[in-house]
């Protein structure tokens, strides 16, 4: 075994491994990353980029080139018996939208993890592929692991932290001992990566739009995925579902299985009345789903995050874009532990944050899936309805703005929130508006400069981000403490001010939407953490919430200094 301790060794190289390691690597944090796959996703699998997630690629340069690669929607069409459709706009056209990104991504995971691991390769960073976790045990202070390459031979390594981001299979939370509690669905999915035609009379299907078919006898939801091929279909049918026997081993049974182009066509014809052909495929999978959380996200040095400690339903293109959040939660924890310049017990509040994201996930999912198996009753009643009140009654519903934005913001995943966290508080004086502790930091355009930038890109980077709202002359007398501050935590946290009107390197806000949008009149200011969110504030120009608030998770560094 080796002498040193390597402070994180990562299991599994998807979106949510390749995250962790991108926000390791901008920290500047030793680690490893290891895949018992060869090489990375070829097939599209998942293949819808949230807008949450947009913004947390942002301060990485990620963003604005996965969107280069992908096709941009926020429209989404309803086919209804009949031929009868409705068409609802999500993001763009439902107020005032916070995020530069005010739509879905469809893009290929396959475009996602070249991505993120051109990125690595970049900076250094090599993917271990091919190597196996064979066992670990871990102790208090450390966490000691087998790994075996396909080229054979056993190696040891000694690591601070494992995370086991490896799958719905997971090695590292079976051998952690944590329970994967849940269940499987009755029915299958079948999926497709496809060219669609137009069924005689029927007419081609609106491009960069998702559309869905709740039918007689099935349901599908078609994407605009582009490459590798034109749409990505995701299709149930009632004749094709099978009952399955539960066991306690439902768990670590096989999640894909193969697919044939008719049999896709044939779940495509019970949702779609044979308006569609199907042709040219270039991934096709049946999918056996489950809906399954992992009871802890953490055992000691060990966690969990994306498929591993998660798994539902794809409607409503969450997973994956979960998991990859989940990344950022822990990684930036994790950093500033391993470096001496956090308290440890920051870990903690990744399971107590993430894990009720996880729970709410599943049941968003399986009220929609339970929604779509209803939908698709052959029953007298539900077919009239079908055909008759849902045509008529549902349009009216999707033209209300109100519910449209509420929709977006919980599908961009726009609207997640820590606020019963530990790490998040509210302030006195109190702000009476703008995003509470707990929520993401809501973006707008300021300059810097003579440069248009935005909120979320000056506050993002690795570090915490003091932000100072008012002008110069109400901080001026805060300026002893500011400066105790910077040399208590140093490269640990940033300060930056936000003002109407200012010169030098300050923010300026010369519309004041900015600071309207953060709910400040005269003056404030907010403490933004390295994932995006807002872990305290308050108003005025008191500073000693903010270095309370401060004081309770970082170190100082002079102390570890002379210590």
């Amino acid at each position: 075994m080796r002498d040193t301790t390597l402070p994180v060794l990562i299991v599994g190289a998807g979106p949510t491994g390749l995250a962790l390691a991108a926000q390791l690597t901008a920290f500047g944090v030793p680690f490893r990353i290891v895949d018992r796959s060869l090489d990375r996703a070829h097939e599209s699998r998942a293949a819808a980029v949230q807008a949450r997630t947009l913004e947390m690629l942002q301060p990485y340069g990620l963003a604005d080139t996965l969107v280069a690669r992908g096709r941009s929607s926020a429209h989404l069409q309803l086919h209804f018996e009949g031929g009868r459709t409705a068409e609802v706009t999500l993001g763009r056209d439902v107020g005032e939208v916070d995020t530069r990104y005010p739509f879905i991504l469809f893009v290929s995971q396959a475009e996602t993890e070249a991505v993120l691991g051109e990125h690595l390769a970049a900076r250094g960073a090599t993917i271990e592929r091919g190597v196996e976790l064979l066992r670990f045990d871990a102790r208090a202070e450390h966490v000691d692991v087998a790994l075996r390459k396909r080229a054979g031979g056993e190696e040891r390594i000694r690591v601070q932290y494992l995370v086991g981001c490896d799958g719905a299979h997971s090695t590292v939370r079976k051998a952690a001992g944590i329970e994967f509690q849940g269940d499987a669905y009755v029915q299958d999915f079948v999926l497709g990566d496809v060219e669609l035609d137009p069924g005689d009379g029927a007419r081609p299907l609106a491009s960069n739009t998702v559309h869905s078919l709740p039918g007689r006898y099935g349901v599908a939801m078609i994407f605009p995925l582009g490459t590798p091929a034109t749409w990505r279909v995701i299709a149930m049918s009632t004749r094709a579902g099978t009952a399955r026997v539960k066991s306690p081993a439902g768990a670590d049974q096989p999640i894909m299985h193969e697919l044939s182009l008719a049999e896709l066509q044939s779940a495509l014809d019970d949702a779609a009345a044979g308006t569609l052909r199907a042709r040219d495929p270039a991934w096709l999978a049946r999918f056996h789903l489950h809906h399954r959380q992992a009871s802890h996200y953490r055992a000691g040095r060990v966690f969990l995050a994306g498929d591993a400690a998660h798994i539902h339903s794809p409607v409503g293109g969450q997973g994956m874009n979960t998991g990859m959040q989940d990344a950022w939660n822990l990684g930036w924890k994790l950093a500033l532990v391993v470096a001496g310049k956090a308290d440890p017990t920051l870990l903690d509040t990744y399971e107590a944050e993430r894990w009720p994201v996880g729970r709410a996930l599943l049941r968003y999912t399986d009220r929609v899936f339970a929604l779509f198996t209803r939908a698709m009753s052959s029953g007298a009643v539900v077919a009239w309805a079908r055909r008759t009140v849902i045509p008529r009654a549902v349009p009216p519903v999707l033209r209300s703005t109100r519910l449209r934005a509420i929709a977006f913001r919980f599908v961009s995943e726009l609207g997640i929130a820590y606020r019963q966290s530990a790490a998040a508080v509210e302030g006195t004086p109190k702000l009476d508006a703008g995003p509470r502790a707990g929520e993401r930091l809501p973006d707008a355009e300021v300059v810097r400069g003579e440069h248009t930038t935005t909120l979320q890109r000056e506050l993002g980077g690795p570090c915490m981000q003091l932000l100072l709202c008012g002008s110069v002359a109400d901080w001026r007398e805060r300026t002893d403490m500011l400066r105790r501050l910077h040399d208590r935590y140093g490269v640990a946290l940033k300060i930056s001010r936000l003002e109407r009107s200012t010169a030098g390197d300050d923010l300026l806000d010369p519309t004041g939407a900015a600071l309207a949008r953060l709910g400040v009149r005269e003056n404030g200011l907010y403490v933004v953490r390295p994932d995006g969110y807002i872990g305290y504030r308050c108003a005025g120009t008191n500073l000693r919430g903010a270095e309370r608030w401060l004081a309770r998770w970082l170190v100082d560094v002079r102390r570890a200094r002379t210590g």
